[in-house]
């Protein structure tokens, strides 16, 4: 009854996977970071397919019975610490890491040597055995591999613990680093669950689950995310102001501000398109680690526009952040030899009663404007 169960749900999940497979491989995405989530994919339907035949075939007895057996639990066992090594990759490209080709095939050497060592066992046992009576055993060596799944899983852990600790973290890096540590979490407690009990190997159920939750929280911040700086989209503002504007009290006063790169258009016509979505990107990335505050929303609005909408003081405290902001940039071109040099008008309004997110733009947008035309801060470099 045990083994129908467990068949079922990895015939679930396995389904589940062909489908984001198929998806995933229809996509025009050529990012590393796709290409080895798609790896990873791929290598958790492998297990997946070779997990259901051996509990289809442990202990039946038919023609080329126990040969079939030593095969498919060389794969199974062989893939579980190069599958680390391809989850370590994925930390590391997801954290924006360059992984060169000689640092790559480094991270799979121990997956390639136990890979190896289990398909020696078919003949020596040392890692897993099969008897006369066609039943899977685990050999003297077993604890070893289990360990080195382990340790490549502890690895990714460690270096993404390493990147939280780092000091001057942006939201938006934080943020990717949970996600990260949520989804690592699951397979870790399927291999230690394997572990005490032999003929349940539930990292790989449990991966299945991970790579699940990644790719629907993925899809979700495709809808509301900018694909560019990775900021919110305009689409999460509108409910995020709904929310926002019931907490407004006489102490906490919700202010919307718009954001924009002064002579944006001279940096795409001198040094391209490509330089000048380098230079949104930067100037995502210091409005981002500027927020307002934990609770404030980030966004690019459109072009060249963002929008940051948080809770302050009073007007004094708003201004006190508009100009903290643009010092900010002023800080970031002293210390980055780019070719062009980033500056920003800011306008912002505060929310009145019963007053509607149109109307907050629109108001915000004017004082844009005024900051704008009253601005020659912007010097490009030659």
């Amino acid at each position: 009854m045990a083994t129908a169960i467990h068949i079922e749900i990895d015939a679930l999940f396995l389904l589940i996977l062909c489908v984001i497979a198929w998806q995933m491989t229809n996509s025009v995405s050529k990012q590393s970071t796709r290409i080895l989530f798609r790896h990873t994919v791929y290598g958790i339907m492998a297990t997946l397919i070779l997990d259901i035949i051996w509990m289809l075939i442990d202990g039946k007895m038919f023609p080329g019975a126990i040969p079939l057996n030593k095969i498919v639990n060389a794969f199974f066992l062989g893939l579980g610490v190069s599958m680390g090594g391809i989850w370590y990759q994925f930390v590391l490209d997801s954290l924006g890491y360059n992984i060169p080709h000689n640092k790559a095939r480094l991270i799979m050497i121990p997956g390639t040597v136990f890979f190896i060592l289990n398909f020696i066992s078919m003949w020596t046992g040392w890692i897993f055995t099969i008897t006369d009576k066609n039943v899977y055993i685990r050999g003297p060596w077993f604890p070893a591999l289990a360990i080195a799944s382990i340790i490549m899983l502890l690895i990714s852990l460690v270096h993404l613990l390493y990147e939280l600790s780092r000091p001057g973290l942006s939201p938006e890096r934080r943020k990717s680093i949970f996600k990260l540590l949520n989804f690592y979490i699951v397979p870790l407690v399927g291999t230690i669950f394997s572990m005490a009990v032999a003929g349940m190997p539930g990292t790989w159920t449990c991966a299945a689950v991970s790579v699940i939750l990644i790719y629907m929280n993925d899809q979700d911040d495709a809808i509301l995310r900018d694909s560019l700086t990775g900021l919110n989209n305009r689409k999460t503002l509108e409910s995020t102001f709904t929310s926002y504007k019931r907490q407004v009290t006489e102490t906490k006063k919700l202010y919307l501000f718009i954001m924009d790169l002064d002579n944006f258009k001279g940096i795409n016509d001198t040094f391209g398109h490509p330089v000048g979505d380098r230079a949104l990107v930067d100037a995502a990335n210091l409005i981002a680690a500027s927020g307002s505050g934990p609770n404030s929303l980030v966004a690019r609005y459109g072009g060249d526009e963002f929008i940051v909408l948080g809770f302050f003081k009073d007007e004094a405290d708003a201004f006190r952040y508009k100009k903290e902001m643009k010092q900010e940039f002023a800080d970031w071109n002293k210390t980055h030899n780019t070719p062009y040099h980033l500056s920003i008008s800011v306008g912002f309004s505060c929310y009145q009663q019963d007053q509607t997110l149109e109307e907050m733009l629109s108001e915000a947008d004017k004082k844009l404007y005024e900051d704008k035309h009253s601005s020659n801060s912007y010097l490009k470099k030659s």
